[in-house]
């Protein structure tokens, strides 16, 4: 059972196709993971589309139908078929690089237009990772794993949002395996150690 989920704000963001792609993917992961969540998807579809009815109608822009057709495909906000369980290895696409004792950092989408990116993050069983805040938002499912921060304990398919205010320092629960974690950001790691901000640039943290 996921004892940690998206808020309804990111849920109706998410069904209205309006978060930034690598959080969008986040998002996915957890719905592939959490059938109550892919229920509530459904329901906040059916809300958009009653808001949508109701709604008066409005003078579109001569290019609007062409604008549409093109986007058609960009994004997919259905709730995914059940496929359990989703490892490290659906996402992977290059290398672990070593970002610290025990901590390696995988990225997955660079840094884009809306100032997101998407990594994995992996973390040996009772490491810490440096305390941080962050510039903007950040979205984190569990893959692998469990880590605490204070807040809470997070396992395997729970989803964390961190405010853009939210300073914290995870770490890797004692367990048999390393923690692994699909994690999307936007904006910069706000580092507390001045050593993690002189390495920040060659990560693009």
């Amino acid at each position: 059972m996921k004892h940690h989920h998206p808020s309804e704000a990111t849920l109706l963001s998410y069904a209205a196709g309006m978060l930034p792609a690598p959080h969008g993917i986040v998002v996915r992961t957890h719905l592939a993971l959490c059938p109550d969540c892919r229920r509530g998807l459904g329901l906040a579809a059916e809300l958009g589309g009653a808001i949508l009815a109701e709604a008066r109608p409005a003078a579109l822009a001569g290019d609007a139908l062409s604008r549409t057709l093109r986007r058609l495909g960009d994004r997919d906000t259905s709730a995914p078929a059940p496929r359990v369980p989703i490892t490290a290895d659906d996402f992977a696409t290059g290398r672990w690089w070593w970002i610290g004792p025990g901590v390696r950092l995988m990225p997955l989408i660079r840094r884009d237009h809306q100032d997101a990116r998407l990594d994995l993050i992996r973390v040996a069983p009772g490491t810490a990772l440096p305390g941080h805040g962050h510039t903007g938002s950040e979205i984190t499912c569990v893959l692998q794993g469990a880590f605490g921060d204070g807040t809470g304990e997070y396992h395997v398919g729970d989803l964390v949002e961190s405010a853009e205010d939210q300073e914290h320092q995870p770490f890797a629960l004692n367990a048999q395996c390393d923690c692994i974690c699909l994690i999307a950001t936007t904006g910069r790691m706000r580092a507390h150690s001045w050593l993690v901000r002189l390495v920040q640039p060659v990560f693009g943290l």
